[in-house]
């Protein structure tokens, strides 16, 4: 097997080319920079959370929105990275990935991707944007003990306490949720995979990153996988596909989210390459932050003592694991 750990995060095969795709000049260089990059990313993520929630009040079904936000964004992304990268053909194949093996890891991409905010647009109108943005949290350390168990990290007994504070956490914020309803409090317990399907995703596309991809292209096929997966789903379902009325709300909610998944997506992988998997997780860390914020100052969410000492945990978790990264 390949060692796509080192390949996919310190590739040097890349080129230019792709370090410019997703914005030009001074701009690109900027978006090199992992913390810029973590904090863009999170910040997006939680401002998606809120979206979600504000969809049904926009008449629109969360579903339905986030099936043609990831299909606009996914050409817009594409708009963005021809404009910059001019005329470069896409050639996500290089150093001998197998076209096979490429399908493979777009296919296994994409489902993994769209599980997880399946789950956050459905739960957040029944959770709160803050309770799904502080599930994002947890990937940081679910990640570095599925990193552990694949041999991508080595023990660590200081980052180990740090997952175990993150577990902690978990618990927590499950019991913030026993004050719902019951159709709520269900809900709660479902957003807590979205946390398992992150971190497994994190691990999957560095373990599998195929030789010499670019990320821009793999972020496209990506959403478009997902895309795919989302309109079979809820085709199947019967869920309408457009807002009960096309009001300057419905049309705003649809064109923010557009926007920000054609540059979130783009930066991710971005960032999954330059930093690695558990560096990447930390999205979650500023998504729950930024998400709880949000969720207060939109909604007027205001937090229970149990998602107090989540957070509070949580937070106990990530910089254990953060500093025995350092320690290494």
């Amino acid at each position: 097997m390949v060692d796509t750990v080192r390949s996919g995060a310190n590739t040097d095969g890349v080129g230019l080319a792709s370090r410019r795709a997703i914005f030009a000049g001074g701009s690109a260089e900027l978006f090199q920079k992992p913390p810029v990059l973590l904090l863009v990313v999170g910040s997006f993520l939680a401002v998606s959370t809120v979206i979600a929630k504000a969809a049904p009040l926009a008449g629109w079904h969360p579903l339905a929105l986030l099936q043609w936000a990831i299909f606009g964004g996914a050409i817009g992304l594409f708009a963005i990275n021809r404009a910059f990268a001019g005329s470069r053909r896409v050639d996500t194949a290089q150093g001998g990935a197998g076209r096979g093996r490429l399908i493979g890891y777009l296919v296994m991409s994409g489902l993994l991707f769209i599980a997880p905010n399946m789950i956050a647009v459905m739960a957040a109108p029944e959770v709160g944007a803050g309770f799904v943005s502080l599930s994002f949290a947890f990937p940081l350390v679910l990640t570095y003990a599925f990193a552990v168990l694949l041999r991508i990290e080595r023990f660590q007994l200081l980052r180990v306490t740090g997952v175990l504070f993150g577990l902690t956490g978990g618990l927590l914020l499950a019991v913030s949720g026993a004050d719902l309803s019951v159709e709520a409090s269900w809900w709660s317990l479902v957003a807590l995979l979205i946390p398992v399907f992150l971190a497994t995703g994190n691990i999957f596309r560095t373990y599998y990153w195929p030789e010499g991809a670019k990320p821009v292209d793999l972020a496209l096929g990506m959403m478009a996988t997902g895309f795919l997966a989302l309109a079979a789903f809820n085709a199947a379902m019967g869920i309408s596909m457009v807002p009960q009325s096309w009001t300057p709300m419905a049309t705003g909610l649809i064109a923010a989210q557009i926007a920000i998944f054609a540059v979130q997506y783009g930066l991710y992988f971005r960032l999954q390459q330059t930093a690695g998997p558990v560096y990447l997780s930390q999205i979650g860390s500023v998504a729950a932050v930024v998400g709880l914020g949000l969720g207060y100052a939109v909604f007027g969410e205001v937090p229970n003592a149990a998602k107090l000492a989540a957070v509070a945990s949580v937070g106990a978790g990530i910089v254990l694991v953060s500093l025995g990264r350092r320690g290494r």
